[in-house]
């Protein structure tokens, strides 16, 4: 089964500092660093957006695939070398976060998973959200489970692990 991949979260490092009022400047981009720390870089293909700190931590996010994380960081390195920024000539990327979605093809009542799964493994309050928030037990991810059978699955730090926390959801939810 192909995993739904909705978003890739990717950190990398380009410098021991980024002159980010000078690059905002150069490139004409939108730099307030009393509302938000670092600068929002967007990037129009592949549709993803790179946050951009003094401390030269670039963040990718928003993207669909391992190739968009590593398209958009040679863009963003090419970026801050073209407008000035001294930067790393080469640099490593590490993935944060994998968020996935599943369908399991069938609606669940929710009130009956609250009491069937884990208790310590399962939150489900909802006046507060409307998904069952399930930890599931040998798996990083953690799952959002909706009474349509949609889940979303976050908290991977590899596509590997969101295929694993797919599997082992469907198997903890196959007998209920």
């Amino acid at each position: 089964m192909a995993l739904n991949v909705v978003n890739l979260l990717a950190t990398s490092r380009f410098a021991e500092y980024l002159d980010l009022d000078h690059f905002s400047i150069e490139a004409d981009v939108d730099f307030d660093p009393d509302r938000f720390p670092g600068l929002t870089y967007k990037i129009a293909s592949p549709k993803v957006c790179a946050l951009i700190f003094r401390s030269g931590r670039i963040v990718i996010t928003g993207a669909k695939t391992l190739e968009d994380i590593e398209i958009a960081l040679e863009i963003t390195h090419k970026a801050l070398k073209t407008h000035g920024c001294a930067v790393w000539p080469s640099y490593d990327y590490s993935i944060g976060n994998v968020v996935v979605t599943h369908d399991l093809g069938r609606e669940l009542n929710l009130a009956t998973l609250t009491v069937s799964l884990p208790m310590a493994r399962t939150e489900w309050e909802p006046e507060q959200f409307p998904g069952l928030i399930y930890r599931l037990k040998d798996a990083t991810g953690v799952c959002l489970i909706f009474s349509s059978g949609k889940c979303v699955i976050t908290g991977n730090n590899s596509l590997e692990d969101a295929q694993d926390a797919v599997n082992a959801l469907i198997t903890d939810l196959e007998d209920l």
